[in-house]
């Protein structure tokens, strides 16, 4: 028995799975013909195919869609797709059909175009089902003759598949379409009822007197609501404040949604018209759908929405409550995000008793919604929460201290400087009150003593605000000197904050004798110091301390971080340090260095970098073939081109990158050479890309390639 014997017997088989494997072993057997591979001798691939897509099993005919699909635009399958939307008994068969002719694309929409007129009734709505399908702006063209159609299913069939492929390929035509029936007093109001949610599936916009015409009509009220609601016209908010009054049953949520959409549309903090509040009997309706009380989730949600955008202020308990349940934590937010600094209080009321995720959470929301009369309300109820909350608590208030904060916070942030878990949320809180009240932090920071409780604040302080705080900038980095010795780790990194935000040579001694500080963190503070201080005439004074650790130091961070430094320094004289690193040191060092020599104003430079491109490390290659990104000289060009044959990939890859930005003969020269032995698949895609960005050329892709049931 040969290989096509054997798909017959599998075709013929009682078992769907037999008869779904056998649908894929074809799949597999066609495009091996098109790989150049002889075919079975199956007389008609298309007849099998086709016989699959009628079977009685789902699975089998979900395996062959997929396989149809694949092989399009295959005309024997077509021609047999489009003669199943012909009357038959077997409706899984015209179905899988109308589902394979969208991957056809122009080929159906021509097939199908031609085959309408000869079709029944329930063979033109498949067709404009699989019209809707291919998503073609031609589609819409084919689908016209069936608006005419006398049978009204057809012309609503029609409607629904315009709207379809209108949303994909061309609204504005789509639209102009379907705003024809509506226009039709005497067409069926099932038609109409198609049309206007076509349109609606569009998103195009109706004008309001349109709408107006429609919310009358009890076939059509619920989807005009929808259209009412994307209107974003102030008339239809009253329209449908009325409809929420008077909604029943499934009516009360088609309103709500709409008037959700409507809130979003108008993109304002108030949908109040006329400074007129909404009536009674509409805040009662939305705080009872808006109550835990109510089951339905989706109305709940909707509204909260709707409710805030309202102006309800009372709803703003409810939502604070609902922040809890992660069902609802997005509406209750937008809500309260409506309402603004009004949910204030609510939030503060609601937080008092609640868990202390849900306290930091609301801290957050009153954060972002309090205005200048609600601050000192908030800033009250969040610094009693903050004495004996847990960390969680404590971080969110700090946070809304920077934020709010007035000249009562000092004493309530400096008490968790103190707290490890908290101490950076607490500077960054001091360090903003600071520059908000200068004077009164200053008054702090002076009455602050080297050995007590204040000096952690009075450093950070000093970080903050310009010098002198003390009277001199003597006297500034005098007192920050002497913390430099205090127990806490914290306070000698905030006090060299201090030296630094100074910017005195007076403090390079002091930052100096930190850089053997036995905390990694206070180390590199003292180096952040040390390249901030200057002499008078603008040099840095700390340069000596700099390289001295640089030429040192076996802490390979630390080095880096030096290095760092001492390119803000932007001092010719550290080439003759920081070039033996490039080649010589770490990679981690050696990167560092790079970056440093790159922003070192000297000439020299490039000389050091190009011996960057000599490391062992191809991390360190490429830093220093973008520091060098900016250089064409020739010599720097011939070491780009040696990088093409370095080992790493993605050396050769960046070099061409470069070679390609660089331009001109001789890098494309240098390009072309190694695109002769490139095997790397990446590195010669990158080498193509340059030698087109260097001749200003471009390489047109080869057509795509259609389908076909048989070798061309």
């Amino acid at each position: 028995m040969n290989r096509a014997d054997d798909i017959e017997v599998a075709f013929a088989s009682e078992d769907p799975e037999s008869r779904r494997r056998a649908v894929e072993s074809l799949r597999e057997a066609l495009h091996a013909s098109r790989a150049g591979e002889p075919l079975p001798d199956v007389e008609a691939p298309a007849r099998y195919l086709l016989r699959a897509l009628g079977d009685s099993d789902w699975r089998v005919r979900k395996q062959s869609i997929e396989v149809v699909r694949s092989l399009a635009p295959a005309q024997e399958l077509l021609a047999g797709l489009v003669l199943a939307l012909e009357p038959g008994d077997n409706v899984g068969l015209r179905n899988a059909a109308v589902d394979a002719l969208g991957a056809f694309g122009e080929s159906a929409v021509l097939a199908l175009g031609a085959k309408l007129s000869t079709l029944d009734a329930d063979g033109k709505k498949l067709a404009a089902e699989a019209l809707a399908n291919t998503q073609l702006p031609t589609a819409l063209e084919a689908l016209r003759p069936l608006l005419r159609d006398p049978d009204l299913n057809v012309r609503a069939a029609a409607i629904e598949a315009i709207a379809s492929a209108g949303v994909a390929a061309a609204a504005d035509e789509a639209f102009q379409l379907l705003a024809t029936f509506l226009k039709r007093p005497d067409e069926s109001a099932f038609v109409r009822l198609s049309a206007l949610d076509g349109i609606n599936r569009l998103g195009s916009l109706l004008p309001w007197r349109t709408i107006e015409t429609m919310l009358e009509d009890p076939v059509l009220e619920r989807s005009a609501f929808a259209a009412a609601g994307r209107s974003g016209q102030p008339e239809a908010l009253p329209a449908l404040l009325l409809a929420f009054e008077r909604a029943r049953g499934g009516g009360v949520s088609a309103v709500l949604s709409a008037l959700v959409e409507h809130s979003r549309t108008f993109k304002q903090n108030s949908l109040l018209v006329n400074d007129r509040a909404p009536s009674p009997r509409v805040v009662l309706r939305l705080l009872e759908l808006a109550s835990p009380s109510n089951d339905d989730l989706g109305s709940r949600k909707a509204a909260l929405i709707v409710a805030g955008a309202l102006g309800v202020v009372q709803v703003a308990p409810l939502a604070a409550d609902a922040l809890s349940d992660v069902r609802l934590l997005a509406e209750a937010d937008e809500a309260l995000s409506l309402l603004g600094a009004r949910a204030v209080p609510a939030l503060l009321q609601s937080a008092a008793t609640a868990d202390p995720d849900t306290r930091a959470a609301c801290i957050e929301l009153v954060t972002g919604l309090a205005d200048a009369q609600a601050f000192p309300l908030a800033i009250a109820e969040i610094r009693k929460w903050m004495c004996d909350g847990p960390s969680i608590v404590v971080r969110a208030g700090l946070g809304a201290i920077t934020l709010l904060g007035d000249e009562s916070c000092f004493e309530t942030v400096s008490a968790r400087l103190g707290s490890a878990d908290s101490v950076g949320a607490a500077e960054s809180a001091l360090s903003a009150l600071a520059q908000r009240y200068p004077e009164c932090a200053r008054q702090l920071a002076r009455k602050a003593k080297a050995e007590g409780e204040a000096a952690h604040a009075a450093a950070v302080i000093h970080g903050s605000l310009p010098a002198p705080i003390r009277g001199t900038v003597a006297e500034d980095v005098a007192y920050l000197s002497s913390l430099l010795s205090n127990a806490s780790k914290a306070v000698r990194r905030a006090a060299l904050s201090g030296l630094g935000n100074a910017g005195s040579a007076l403090g390079a001694e002091a930052a100096a004798f930190a850089l053997t500080d036995e905390e990694a963190e206070v180390r590199f503070a003292a180096i952040l110091a040390l390249s901030r201080l200057r002499t008078p005439d603008g040099e840095l004074s700390g340069l000596g301390k700099l390289l001295e650790l640089v030429e040192k130091s076996a802490d390979e961070e630390l080095v880096a971080a030096a290095l760092g430094a001492l390119a803000e320094a932007g001092d010719p004289r550290v080439l003759s340090v920081l070039r033996p690193l490039v080649q010589h040191a770490s990679p981690m060092v050696a990167v560092a260095a790079i970056e440093a020599l790159a922003r070192v104003p000297d000439a020299r430079r490039v000389e050091a970098l190009i011996e960057g491109l000599s490391h062992r490390d191809a991390e360190v290659v490429k830093a220093s073939m973008l520091a060098l990104g900016d250089t064409i000289a020739p010599q720097v060009l011939a070491h780009f081109g040696a990088c093409l044959e370095h080992e790493a990939w993605d050396v050769r890859r960046l070099s061409a990158d470069m070679l390609g930005r660089a331009g001109g003969e001789s890098a494309s020269a240098l390009l072309r050479a190694r695109l002769a032995k490139e095997e790397n698949p990446l590195v010669e895609k990158a080498i193509s890309r340059a030698l087109e960005h260097s001749h200003g050329l471009r390489h047109t892709p080869p057509p795509a390639r259609g389908g076909s049931l048989r070798p061309r």
